[in-house]
């Protein structure tokens, strides 16, 4: 018989990892909430329990028969809230601390890769109208939150770095610069190819991949240079396609040994990244709040959680790449044992009442 390919080292109880992330939030989200006799314990298994249904703090509360009600608990939670930015900082400062001390005696650089999430919003700004970003319409809107998010890729594992609240006119570069805090970084960005004709599709005239310039347009910014990598792929039967394919990539600062089949290679490993993305919209609380650290607060939330999943599966085995068995404890199992921790402290509801209908983001 063969031999398992991971083998497991120790074990974690459910409440164990329900503590580790409860004593995570309270040491770098620290909230003092008056006049309530509702603990920070207390905001955050309901916060956790309705990131892992996908629910509301309301509706989250209605279900566990121990927890606070559902508005008080929202009160006394947007008054302890810190500013935008002291919340982004503390968010951020969490997603680093469960990264795994080895990255941070590494020396070898990383690969990073930025996201725009986009989530929809049905209502008015809170303050100001630049909190709305505006995008080709999706569940029945046109009007988004925009949250910038940061992640590496270290032995095929993915780990989120940062989050950042995007403003309405932020440009990606500046958002990038915000969360790295660094400047001349290597980068790799994809062309976009719109159109049937000219624009980037003259790139793809020559009979094999090759390094050359783009100049882009524009009439704000005027006209502007830059190197590209250019590479041909055959599809064979991938997507359902046959054929050669064309890619055109953005360069800088890349090595002198790279070839175009490497840039396309190297950009792939996003897709790594953003299915981590996908994820997260799967343990992310919905609200109706116009409150944008609110908003910001369940988004962080999600990343936790996570990059939790991520630091467990580090954690119980000794395989060097774990994601090379995707059936070995998958995410939705991690977080429904979760749920039941939670469950088990709190209590369930036998009973349910009716409410009014509201959109939730």
């Amino acid at each position: 018989m063969a031999r398992p390919a991971f083998q497991i080292t120790r074990k974690v109880e459910p409440v164990q990892l329900l503590d580790t992330l409860i004593v995570l939030l309270r040491r770098y989200l620290p909230l003092v909430l008056q006049k309530t006799r509702i603990t920070p314990e207390d905001v955050w298994q309901v916060l956790g329990y309705a990131a892992l249904r996908q629910q509301t703090i309301e509706t989250a509360c209605s279900e566990l028969a121990q927890a606070p009600s559902g508005n008080r608990l929202r009160e006394v939670l947007l008054a302890a809230l810190p500013p935008l930015p002291q919340l982004q900082g503390q968010l951020n400062r969490a997603l680093r601390a469960q990264l795994p001390r080895a990255l941070f005696k590494r020396r070898r650089p990383f690969r990073t890769a930025f996201d725009l999430v986009l989530i929809p919003y049905h209502g008015q700004p809170q303050a100001e109208a630049t909190e709305l970003l505006r995008a080709d319409a999706r569940s029945g809107t046109t009007h988004f939150h925009g949250y910038a998010t940061v992640a590496i890729v270290h032995d095929k594992r993915r780990y989120t770095l940062g989050v950042y609240f995007v403003a309405a006119g932020q440009t990606m570069a500046a958002i990038a610069r915000r969360l790295l805090d660094r400047r001349g970084l290597p980068y790799i960005l994809p062309l976009p190819v719109r159109g049937r004709s000219g624009g980037v599709r003259k790139l793809f005239a020559a009979k094999k991949s090759y390094f050359g310039t783009y100049t882009l347009s524009s009439s704000e910014q005027g006209r502007y240079t830059v190197p590209v990598a250019v590479a041909q792929r055959y599809l064979n039967g991938r997507y359902g396609k046959h054929g050669c394919a064309w890619f055109a990539f953005v360069v800088a600062g890349l090595p002198a040994s790279a070839t175009p089949a490497q840039v396309f290679e190297w950009y792939r490993q996003r897709f790594g990244i953003e299915s981590g993305y996908r994820q997260m919209h799967a343990v992310r609380a919905r609200t109706a709040s116009r409150s944008r650290a609110l908003r910001l607060l369940l988004v962080g939330l999600a990343l936790l959680l996570f990059n939790l999943y991520i630091a467990v599966r580090r954690t119980l085995t000794a395989h060097p790449s774990p994601q090379e068995h995707p059936d070995w404890l998958p995410f939705d199992q991690l977080m429904s044992a979760l749920q039941r921790a939670i469950e088990d402290r709190f209590g369930c509801c036998s009973e349910f009442h009716l409410r009014a209908a509201a959109l939730f983001s």
